[in-house]
C-alpha cells in the first residue's frame, strides 16, 4: 500500500500512477455518506413538520421549502470564494461544519423564531461544504492519479451514490421516527449523523490533497514575487506578478468560461425547478390524493421520496458500466434527462386526475392516533368553551384553546361523541384504548388512524394535548395507490442521473485551475436560482390547483425548455471544442 508522502507526490508521470482509488476517496465517500444523510433526513420531514407541528399553510410551507433549498443552494457561492482566496478547502469544510452541527439539535425544538434561524445555520454550513468537498476530491485525483480521467468519473459516480445511501437510509428512518417517538426524537437521528460525518472527514485530512492558493498582482514580472505567506489555516499563498494585460486575460478567461457555461446551467435550473418539488408538493399530493400503502403496509407519506436514493444505488452502478461502453456526449446526456423529467411530470398529472375530489375535513391529533371527523361549521379559532359539532360527531370540553401559531384547537380533557352515542374519553390528552377501527367508522368518524398494539406500547404517558385542525381530505376509495409516484420517482431518478452526475464533473471540467470552487459553486447555484425565481412563487399555485394540471404545467414547461437547450447544447460544444484547440 503506498504511504502517505508518496500519495502526495505530485510528479510522479501519469503512465505509472496507480489505477485503484487513493485512500482519500474512502473518507471523501464515509464522509459525505454521514453528512448526506443528516441533511436529507431532515429535508424529509421538514415539509410536513412545519404544518402539523409549526401550523404553517401548505401554500406558506412549499415557499419556506423553496427558500431553505434555496439558501442551500446560495451559501456555496461564498464558500467557493472563501475556500478559493481565504481558508483552503479542508479547513472551510471544518469551520462552517461546527454551526451545522448545532442547529441539526436545535432544529426540533416547536418555535418558529428558533426553526427558522437554524434552518439559516443549516442552509449555511450545507452550502458552504457543497462545492468544496467536491472539488478537494477532484484535486486529490488530479494529484494522485495524474491522466485518469475515466477513474476520475467513476470517482463522482460512486461521489453521487454515497450521497444517495445515505439520503435512502434516513428518509426511511426519520417518518418511522417521527411517527413512532417524535419529531423531536426524529431531529436527534440526523444531529448525530452530522456529528459522524465532521469526525471521518477530519480524520482524512493527510490522505487529500495538497492544497495552495495563488494570487495574481499586477507589477513588473521582471521583479522579484514578494515572499510566500500562508493563511490563518496554514495553506501556502503564492504571489504571482503579472502585468495588466495579463491581469486582463486572466480575468477575460474567467468571462468566457462562465460566458460558455451560463446559459448551459440557466437550462438546467428549470431540471432543479421540478425536482426539488419532491420535498414539498410531492408529499402534499401523496398525504391527500394517494393511499400510502406498499407490500400491505401504511407507509407516512414524506417516507415515499426514498425511492429516490434508492433507485440511484442501484442505477448509477450501471450508468457507470454503460457510458463507459458506450461514451455519450454530456450535453446529450442532460437533453435526455430533460425529456425524462416531462414524462416524470405526466404521470404524476396522470395519478393527479385519477384521485378523487379534495376536500374539507377536520381531524383530531393525540398520542394514540387520529381521527378524521366531517368538517365543522364552527371557526376553530372562535371556539372557547362547550360543545363544537362535526357533521354528528360531537366534542366537549371546558378548556378549548386556540393556538394562534400552530393554527389548532387544544384541549387536555373531553369527550368525543360519535354520532351513534358511544364516547371516546380523552384525559390529559390520552385516549386510552379507543373503539375499534370499524365502530369509529360506524360511529360517523370518516377515517380512524389509530396506532397498532405495537405502536401504543412506545407512546408517552405524559401530559399532553389534544388538537382539531382543518384538513383537504379525499375518501379513501378514490384515492389512487401511491405505485404511481414510485414510478415516477424511477423517471425522475434516471433523469436525475443523467443531468446532475453529468453537470457536476462538467463544472469541475470546464473550470481553469484558479476557479475550480467557484464555477463548482455556479453550479450548485443553479438549484437556489430554481428554487427562489421559481419554486418559490410556483409551489403557492399548488393548494389552489387541481394536481393534475398542477403537474401537468410542469411538464409542459420542462419539454418548452428542452427545446431551448438544443442550440445551447450545441454552442456549449462548439466552444468547448474551441478552447481545447486554442
Amino acid at each position: 500500500m503506498p504511504t502517505a508522502a508518496e500519495l502526495h507526490d505530485v510528479t510522479k508521470p501519469a503512465a505509472i500512477a496507480p489505477t485503484n482509488h487513493p485512500i482519500g476517496f474512502w473518507f471523501f465517500f464515509w464522509g459525505e455518506f454521514a453528512e448526506r444523510c443528516s441533511y436529507y433526513g431532515m429535508r424529509a420531514i421538514l415539509a410536513l413538520y412545519m404544518t402539523e407541528k409549526l401550523g404553517v399553510d401548505k401554500s406558506d410551507a412549499g415557499t419556506y421549502m423553496s427558500l431553505f433549498i434555496a439558501a442551500c443552494y446560495f451559501f456555496p457561492l461564498i464558500g467557493g470564494w472563501v475556500a478559493d482566496n481565504f481558508l483552503g478547502k479542508y479547513w472551510t469544510i471544518v469551520l462552517f461544519s461546527v454551526p451545522y452541527v448545532a442547529a441539526q439539535f436545535l432544529v426540533g425544538i416547536e418555535d418558529k423564531a428558533l426553526v427558522f434561524g437554524s434552518l439559516l445555520l443549516l442552509a449555511m454550513g450545507s452550502g458552504v461544504i457543497k462545492p468544496n468537498i467536491s472539488t478537494l476530491m477532484g484535486l486529490t485525483y488530479d494529484q494522485q492519479r495524474p491522466g485518469q480521467d475515466q477513474l476520475r468519473t467513476s470517482a463522482f459516480s460512486w461521489f453521487y451514490m454515497a450521497i444517495n445511501i445515505g439520503a435512502f437510509l434516513s428518509q426511511v428512518a426519520m417518518p418511522y421516527l417521527r411517527t413512532t417517538y417524535s419529531y423531536q426524537t426524529a431531529f436527534l437521528f440526523p444531529a448525530g449523523l452530522m456529528s459522524l460525518a465532521l469526525m471521518i472527514f477530519a480524520a482524512g485530512k493527510r490522505f487529500y490533497a495538497t492544497e495552495s492558493i495563488t494570487r495574481k498582482v499586477v507589477g513588473d514580472p521582471n521583479s522579484p514575487p514578494p515572499a510566500d505567506t500562508r493563511t490563518v489555516t496554514g495553506i501556502p499563498v503564492h504571489t504571482k506578478l503579472v502585468t495588466p494585460e495579463e491581469k486582463a486575460a486572466d480575468t477575460k478567461l474567467k468571462l468566457q468560461t462562465l460566458g460558455r457555461i451560463g446559459a448551459l446551467f440557466l437550462t438546467v435550473m428549470f431540471f432543479w425547478a421540478i425536482f426539488d418539488q419532491s420535498a414539498s408538493t410531492w408529499i402534499f399530493f401523496a398525504n391527500t390524493y394517494m393511499d400510502c400503502t406498499l407490500f400491505g403496509t401504511k407507509t407516512p407519506p414524506d417516507s415515499i421520496q426514498a425511492f429516490n436514493p434508492l433507485f440511484i444505488v442501484a442505477l448509477v452502478p450501471l450508468s457507470v458500466m454503460l457510458f463507459k461502453a458506450f461514451p455519450v456526449k454530456a450535453t446529450s446526456k442532460i437533453a435526455l434527462g430533460f425529456l425524462l423529467t416531462g414524462v416524470s411530470m405526466a404521470i404524476m398529472s396522470l395519478a393527479g386526475f385519477m384521485a378523487g375530489q379534495a376536500t374539507k375535513a377536520n381531524k383530531i391529533t393525540f398520542p394514540e392516533g387520529e381521527l378524521v371527523l366531517p368538517h365543522s361549521a364552527a371557526t376553530l379559532s372562535d371556539v372557547k368553551s362547550g360543545e363544537v359539532a362535526f357533521g354528528g360527531v360531537k366534542i366537549t370540553a371546558t378548556d378549548w384553546a386556540y393556538n394562534t401559531d400552530k393554527k389548532k384547537l387544544e384541549f387536555t380533557n373531553g369527550i368525543v361523541t360519535l354520532t351513534d352515542g358511544r364516547v371516546v374519553k380523552v384525559s390529559g390528552g390520552h385516549t386510552g384504548t379507543p373503539p375499534a377501527a370499524a365502530e369509529l367508522s360506524a360511529g360517523g368518524v370518516l377515517e380512524p388512524l389509530m396506532k397498532s398494539a405495537d405502536e401504543l406500547k412506545d407512546v408517552k404517558s405524559d401530559a399532553a394535548k389534544a388538537a382539531v385542525e382543518e384538513i383537504d381530505w379525499v375518501k379513501p376509495a378514490e384515492r389512487v395507490t401511491v405505485w404511481w409516484q414510485v414510478f415516477a420517482y424511477l423517471i425522475l431518478t434516471v433523469a436525475e442521473i443523467l443531468v446532475s452526475i453529468t453537470g457536476l464533473e462538467l463544472a469541475f471540467v470546464a473550470a481553469p485551475p484558479t476557479m475550480k470552487s467557484f464555477v463548482t459553486a455556479c453550479w450548485l447555484a443553479v438549484v437556489f436560482l430554481a428554487n427562489l425565481l421559481i419554486n418559490a412563487p410556483i409551489t403557492r399555485l399548488y393548494p389552489t390547483m387541481s394536481p393534475g394540471v398542477y403537474f401537468a404545467m410542469l411538464g409542459g414547461a420542462m419539454l418548452l425548455i428542452l427545446t431551448i437547450y438544443a442550440p445551447i447544447a450545441g454552442r456549449f460544444n462548439r466552444l468547448m471544442a474551441e478552447a481545447k484547440t486554442a
